[in-house]
């Protein structure tokens, strides 16, 4: 007796379900308010901070996946995550503007420098060097001004 009654039970819902409309992702996607960022996102690339006076604003860069190479082949591959602290929101405009400038600055600057060991204690990467070389690379292009600091986000190292 009890088949029966679950059965109908299970039509019925069925019958209610089939009579409604389907709901799709677009009918909630145009009704839903649009999600605010507390960062703002400009060419792919991260700024944070500045929200107050006096805030400090960063631009994360994207991770740099550096080979270093010696006489027999590539040794190790360095991968480097910045964060660069600069003076306001004009200087994160213009950082961005010339993202593939300051990424070309970086890898020239921190390239060369890993291959030849400048950068480095023996296999190690000497963090301090690399920090105020990439000073110098952001400073190149967005000038020294609006540079305040370089932060090292992290550094991995891969022994091939």
């Amino acid at each position: 007796m009890k088949k029966p009654r679950l059965l109908l039970l299970a039509a019925g819902f069925l019958a209610f379900g089939a009579l409604q409309p389907a709901a799709t992702p677009r009918a909630f996607a145009k009704d839903a308010p649009a999600a605010k960022s507390d960062s703002k996102k400009k060419g792919g690339e991260d700024v944070t901070g500045g929200r107050f006076a006096g805030d400090p604003i960063y631009v994360h860069i994207s991770p740099m996946v550096l080979p270093v190479i010696n006489d027999a082949g590539v040794e190790q591959l360095v991968t480097i995550l910045f964060d660069v602290q600069v003076k306001d929101f004009d200087a994160t405009q213009q950082m961005n503007t010339n993202m593939p400038r300051v990424m070309d600055s970086l890898m020239r600057h921190l390239y060369g420098g890993l291959g030849e060991g400048v950068l480095r204690n023996g296999k190690l990467v000497n963090v301090n060097k690399v920090k105020q070389k990439a000073i110098d690379a952001v400073a190149e292009v967005i000038g020294k001004d609006n540079v305040i600091d370089v932060l090292v986000q992290g550094i991995g190292q891969r022994m091939l």
